[in-house]
């Protein structure tokens, strides 16, 4: 979707999210009341005061920094009058609305407008380098010629960190809009889980974000346990019985923004022996009977509809599930067009398959209609569902304070699922409790000595992980100095395994995959090189990105020894941008430690950056600051050693292993060089919702080659051509001690003089 006269609009939400019932007190950011807004009147606006590029004179605003398109002036109002089929949008100045935000407005259909209903969607947006981009946080409200209504919209981004987002207001219709306030909610609202690290058999760290006004926290842990289990109970729901009783059925919880009771609705003529009325901005929620839903089957039927379905709009049903503990967001229900008002009277979703799994596991389910005419109606009937109990909360922590953002649980039984809340407080006041967050993770294995050690193979050990169901082994090749060197090469890549292809720099071919992926070894000289965005030309290779979304293409190298020379170590990377001056960034995905460099599309650029917290397992990436697509020809880690510092090299991992084995072993190894020799970690892996689980790794078993000499089958007779000490250490046929005896066949055994 794009248009010359402003930045193309892409539309790539797919879930909205949730908005409490009530708003909290806030904080103000920003404030407009269009008092600038001189000219024209709500009867009859000005001429669009935006130029064909979305720039608006900032004299006509009390800040800087807005833009829009098919913006008039309403006498003190802001006139939003459509152009064409890409609406009207006006933009709040560019900040970082991260975290929670509230917004309101009041908003008015023009009485020009085609209908007396308007649409007026509300949302957050990521300014890009040729369009903005709708973020999941947005939702459309309906607009009246008869009165001003004030809007409120709630987000809590938890998903883009950027500077370049910005509130849109935007609209197909003609609206009028006044006194825009954003605010940051100042009572306090319940705390986000951020993850949990540390995952070891007996406990992790549990995390989460800050809320603003919070002075501490109170923290609760708790798991499932199989008792007090409870047969199936089905339910059905038609609403039949409020046409005499009135009333909700028991359970049933029903709030309109108007505070109108709720209606029963039926329609033989239609099929519809019962619904219960669903119209704009009414919030149903359905029972909890006491166990978490086991099936779950709806029914939208369509009441009353306005007789051109374009009028719609882009309404929604915003769905939410109850944990036990808190709402959280699940779906939205796009009501449009292109599937309501065309006939079709009924609309069933069955979301049994999304309830059995953990991750929705829900006691209750809210429905929210947001965006529908006024004048104009759905309904909900035949409504089933099952509910089984089978198990009960148990807290093993309830309500401890906890003075930061985290806190650390050991002690725990290794084959126990855990999960936590959180609430918020200080002085005046508690927050409502957080979603629960399950601490799902696998205790990294125990690795042990390995044996039968012969000169191409050994079988690497380690003992049983709780709640692994598969296992993997990571061989790495381990050298370790026999003196002291400046400037060790850890990784040298120069790409130049790229020939032949007949890309050019000017049209490199683009991976364009949306995830990490691994650089193959047709490309690098070393395996683990991952790409993001990745691309290559004739010995280069190419980060893509995708300017348009604000996606930056990224090179991660292989997990790299650089923890010594305490930390020390050095980048020295050739690099150019493509289209644009760009910035490269260099960090450590270990530590975050970032180096910047400025890079031009008309000549390569050699910089060398010095790091100071190198990581025993560090990775470096490579990507860049606006976006644009960039290219590498070659990246030279070194670092400093001294005799006895030591190298692991990444090679390859195992297939996958049956989680009862303890053992694997490695063959058709090559022959370890003098000073190298093997060594390897155990990683445990477990499924759970359908996604893979990966612990860390063990600690490194070093391969000891000399122990296991014997089992070489070396011929007596074969020749023998050099003798090492156990250090790779040359030495003559004089020497005493233990030393290692290598023979023309490749054998190696070990003799003490």
């Amino acid at each position: 979707m794009s248009f010359s006269t402003i930045k193309a609009i892409a539309f790539t939400a797919v879930f909205a999210a949730a908005t409490p019932l009530a708003y909290a007190q806030s904080a103000t950011e920003l404030e407009e009341d269009f008092s600038l807004f001189t000219t024209g009147s709500e009867s009859e606006p000005s001429s669009a005061i935006s130029n064909e590029t979305g720039t608006i004179p900032s004299s006509y605003f009390h800040q800087s920094g807005w833009s829009g398109y098919g913006v008039h002036q309403a006498g003190g109002a802001c006139a939003l009058i459509s152009p064409d089929n890409y609406g009207a949008q006006l933009y709040t100045p560019q900040g970082a609305y991260i975290g929670e935000y509230e917004v309101k407005v009041r908003a008015k259909t023009l009485a020009s407008n085609y209908r007396d209903n308007a649409q007026l969607t509300i949302g957050l947006w990521e300014d890009a380098a040729t369009q903005y981009n709708q973020t999941p946080y947005h939702e459309p409200f309906t607009t009246t010629k008869s009165e001003w209504r004030e809007f409120t919209f709630y987000f809590n981004n938890t998903t883009y960190n950027s500077s370049n987002l910005l509130i849109a207001f935007s609209t197909l219709d003609k609206v009028l809009i006044d006194d825009v306030k954003i605010s940051r909610p100042t009572t306090l609202t319940a705390p986000t889980p951020a993850g949990i690290s540390g995952f070891k058999a007996d406990g992790f760290t549990a995390h989460w974000n800050a809320v603003n006004g919070a002075t501490h926290y109170l923290f609760s842990l708790f798991h499932d346990v199989k008792e007090g289990e409870t047969e199936e109970q089905t339910y059905l729901e038609n609403f039949t019985s409020m046409k005499t009783s009135g009333k909700l059925p028991e359970g049933w919880g029903y709030k309109s923004q108007s505070d109108k009771e709720p209606e029963f609705f039926e329609k033989s003529a239609d099929g519809i022996k019962g619904a219960l009325l669903f119209k704009n901005g009414d919030v149903i929620t359905m029972p909890d009977n006491g166990g978490y839903y086991n099936t779950l089957e709806i029914n939208i039927v369509e009441c009353k509809m306005p007789k051109n379905a374009e009028e719609i709009g882009d309404a929604q049903i915003i769905v939410e599930l109850f944990d036990g503990h808190a709402w959280k967001k699940f779906t939205t229900i796009y009501v449009d067009a292109s599937e309501y008002g065309q006939g079709k009277i009924f609309h069933d979703f069955d979301w049994t398959r999304f309830v059995t799994q953990d991750k929705y596991k829900c006691t209750s389910v809210r429905f929210r209609l947001a965006g529908f005419p006024d004048d104009c109606a759905l309904g909900l009937t035949d409504m089933a569902w099952s509910t089984k109990k089978t198990t009960t909360t148990h807290y093993d922590i309830k309500d401890k304070r906890v003075d930061g953002t985290s806190f650390t649980v050991d002690g725990l039984d290794p084959s126990i699922d855990y999960s936590f809340v959180v609430k918020a407080c200080n002085a005046e006041s508690t927050s409502p409790s957080s979603e629960a967050y399950e601490a799902i993770g696998v205790a990294a294995p125990v690795a042990e000595s390995a044996n039968d050690v012969r000169k191409d193979s050994y079988t690497a050990n380690w003992q049983l992980s709780p709640k692994a169901e598969s296992y993997y082994v990571e061989n790495n090749d381990l050298y370790t100095a026999p003196a002291d060197a400046a400037s060790y090469v850890v990784i040298n890549e120069d790409f130049s395994k790229i020939s032949g292809s007949g890309v050019t720099i000017d049209k490199p071919y683009a991976f364009q995959n949306g995830k990490y992926e691994k650089v193959g070894l047709d490309m690098v000289y070393n395996n683990g090189w991952e790409c993001y965005w990745g691309g290559y030309a004739e010995g280069c290779f190419v980060c893509t990105g995708m300017t348009d979304y604000n996606i930056s293409g990224e090179l991660v190298t292989p997990q790299l020894t650089l923890n010594n020379d305490g930390g020390s170590y050095q980048v020295k990377v050739k690099a150019r941008s493509m289209l644009k001056d760009e910035t490269l960034i260099v960090y450590s995905k270990n530590t975050r430690e970032t180096k910047q460099c400025q890079l031009n599309p008309d000549d390569w650029s050699t910089f060398t950056l010095n790091f100071t917290a190198g990581q025993l397992s560090d990775r470096i990436a490579f990507t860049c600051q606006n976006h644009y697509p960039f290219i590498i020809d070659e990246i030279k880690i070194t670092q400093n050693l001294k005799a006895g510092d030591r190298i692991y090299t990444f090679l390859d991992n195992s297939e996958e292993i049956e989680e009862e084995e303890t053992s694997y072993t490695l063959t058709k190894l090559a022959q370890p060089k003098a000073n190298h020799t093997y060594a390897y970690r155990v990683y445990g892996q477990r499924m759970y919702n359908n996604k893979k689980v990966v612990s860390a790794p063990s600690d490194y078993v070093t391969v000891d080659f000399s122990t296991g000499i014997n089992k070489t089958d070396a011929a007596e007779n074969a020749a023998e051509v050099a003798r090492y000490t156990v250090d790779g250490v040359k030495v003559g046929a004089d020497a005493r001690g233990v030393v290692l005896v290598k023979y023309a066949d490749g054998s190696v055994k070990k003799q003490v003089k």
